[in-house]
């Protein structure tokens, strides 16, 4: 059984690997790869107090174990799922042994293993025998990730469909978002302060190792000191929940598909006629209101930028640095245009009815005001509240100036990208239990998260000259100026949303139903958007990682004369040169972003130059 499973993952595997999806696949191995070596690097490091370095290796290894729970509700679904063998007669334990077997056939699970080696060369450090000791407890250890991944994403799939599992899909996703762009700000915290010396306190120490994720590492600190009734107890209890584990999954996959959560309304209100959400527009403003209210889908998205706009600015309290907390507003605003930049596909084919009524406008306008609702409040309350908790009074103008602006901005922003750069995804009543499998807006997203920035710029120009100057009228100036320009911002992009919609509604509806434009590929044109999507999906990735840790975060460090090296690559020479490193990573990322822009404007365009097959037999008649 597990054979037959495993050369069907691969062959879904090799025939799934093009275009974006393996740009992302290979951008994540190499993470993973950067992360093993790193983790057996760990183990052979001296240390002052020798007793810190297995409380380190204990929190790398839950750090390994929450990657293997989070990654999967963000990656989506398994390659094989249980469903697909709902019909055939074959026990449910025998599946689930066949299934496990299955999942250790994979990039994640090699690239697991290979930094689980580090148990190894850590046990290698106290003896022979606890060496010998750690081999078969690391297999133990990958076994105990893997079967628990597999069992929490099957118990979480119960509970994702419902407003509270979307809520925490999105706080898992943002939780990952903030480790994976400013985890390095935990291990500057650690590197410059005295746990590496005085280690970690007793209440620190016993918590990490009473993790089942570390038990591993107290085997062998136990075999290393000749304590064998723990060495032995510490990975019987492992193949212990190992087995639970794997009964809990096997009964898990007998269950029936469950049907999905129902969200009903309330019954028996009278419909509004009047006041200030009464007319056309008001009416789309509930029915959006009710949306992000009840969708599980728009909850993720309303959830995902406070939670990443609270985890960003909160982090740097790691090492005493209330720098940004006086931003938490205003990054709350910036990422809601990223989260929310594709909301028409969202909603799927019920484009058929605002193309029916002739309410193109109204529809437009009332999507707006809905986001502007949803994310107004959250936005003000935390501005006022971190900026008076940094104390930073300074902040007060700048961050006055940018939140209207970015508001406003991302009001039209969000409604731009939704029309002009639909990415179709399933209807409502077709989404996988995960509410993250949807559409993939990856390129979407990191493009208006730049141009997000564009908005406020003219009002906070108008801060700083009058800091630089010191007329407070002129920075002060600035707040209204925001206004003005979200409200512009919103107007203009929001009347060229419109004209789309009611010039090409029926185009838009028939890609949503579909999946496929209007026009179909050819197959050399099919062929080259393969490869244009590999090309697209590694620009965006090395073009983030160049533009921002590469580039910006070490320019800005160097200028600021902060000495934090860390994995900037800048801040490991001298100043003098460090610039130049900084300022060609900066380069070299925008072209990389340019790249996967032109990239995917030229696949849209030989999409939609390419002939239909009745064209093309016209031509070979002709």
């Amino acid at each position: 059984m597990a054979g037959v499973l495993i050369r069907m993952k691969l062959s879904i595997i090799k025939n799934s690997m093009t275009g974006g999806r393996a740009a992302w696949m290979l951008v994540g191995a190499v993470f993973g790869l950067l992360f093993a070596a790193a983790t057996i690097w760990l183990s052979l490091v001296d240390l002052p107090n020798t007793e810190v370095l297995g409380d380190l290796m204990a929190g790398v290894f839950l750090m390994w174990t929450l990657g293997w729970l989070i990654g999967p509700l963000w990656g989506g679904s398994a390659v094989l799922r249980a469903d697909h063998f709902t019909l055939l007669p074959v026990p449910r334990r025998r599946l689930a042994v066949g299934l496990l077997g299955a999942a250790f056939v994979g990039i994640t699970t090699a690239v697991t293993a290979l930094g689980f080696l580090a148990l190894i060369t850590y046990g290698a450090r106290q003896g022979l025998v606890p060496a010998l000791l750690a081999a078969p407890v690391a297999a133990l250890q990958l076994v105990f990730v893997v079967l628990l991944s597999r069992v929490v994403y099957a118990l979480f799939g119960v509970v994702a469909s419902s407003r509270v599992g979307a809520a925490i899909t999105g706080v898992l996703f943002a939780a990952m978002l903030v480790l994976t762009q400013s985890g390095w700000m935990i291990v500057v915290a650690v590197m410059y302060s005295d746990i590496l010396e005085t280690g970690f306190s007793h209440t620190t120490t016993t918590t990490l190792r009473a993790i089942p994720s570390s038990w591993g590492v107290v085997a062998v600190d136990a075999a290393g000191r000749g304590d064998w009734a723990l060495a032995l107890a510490a990975p019987a209890g492992l193949a212990v929940l190992c087995v639970l584990l794997l009964l809990v999954w096997s009964v898990e996959l007998g269950n029936p598909r469950r049907a999905r959560v129902t969200i009903r309304g309330s019954a028996g209100r009278a419909p509004v006629s009047g006041g200030p959400l009464g007319g056309t527009t008001g009416a789309v403003v509930r029915k959006e209101l009710r949306t992000w209210w009840r969708d599980p889908l728009r909850t993720t998205t309303a959830v995902v930028p406070v939670v990443w706009a609270l985890g960003t600015v909160l982090l740097p309290l790691t090492f005493d640095a209330r720098l940004l907390l006086p931003w938490a507003g205003p990054a709350l605003a910036l990422f809601a245009i990223t989260s929310a930049c594709n909301l028409y596909s969202q909603d799927g084919t019920a484009l058929w009815q605002t193309m029916t009524t002739g309410t193109q406008r109204a529809d437009v306008r009332g999507r707006q005001l809905a986001y502007l609702i949803v994310f107004t409040p959250p936005a003000v309350v935390l501005s006022i509240a971190f900026v008076w908790w940094s104390g930073l009074t300074w902040t007060w103008p700048w961050v006055a100036a940018a939140v209207p602006a970015l508001l406003g901005g991302g009001a039209g922003l969000i409604i731009y990208s939704s029309v002009f750069g639909m990415v179709p995804g399933p209807d409502a009543h077709k989404r996988p239990s995960n509410p993250l499998e949807r559409a993939d807006t990856t390129g979407q997203s990191n493009v208006l998260f730049w141009v997000g920035l564009l908005p406020p710029a003219p009002a906070l120009a108008l801060v700083y000259l009058g800091t630089r100057f010191d007329q407070p009228w002129l920075t002060w100036a600035g707040v209204p100026v925001g206004v003005l320009t979200g409200v512009a911002v919103a107007l203009v992009l929001g009347g060229l949303a419109v004209r789309k919609l009611s010039a090409d509604g029926s185009d838009l509806l028939h890609t949503m139903r579909t999946g496929r434009p209007t026009v179909v590929r050819s197959a050399g044109g099919a062929e080259a958007a393969k490869k244009g999507g590999t090309v697209e999906g590694l620009s965006w990735g090395l073009g983030s990682i160049l533009l921002v840790p590469q580039g910006i975060i070490p320019l800005v460090f160097i200028l600021s004369d902060i000495h934090v090296k860390s994995w900037f690559l800048a801040m490991y020479v001298r100043p003098l040169f460090g610039v130049p490193i900084a300022v060609v990573s900066i380069l070299a990322g925008v072209a990389l972003y340019a790249r996967a822009i032109m990239t995917k404007v030229n696949n849209r365009a030989g999409r939609a130059g390419a002939p239909t097959p009745a064209e093309g037999r016209e031509l070979e008649t002709v």
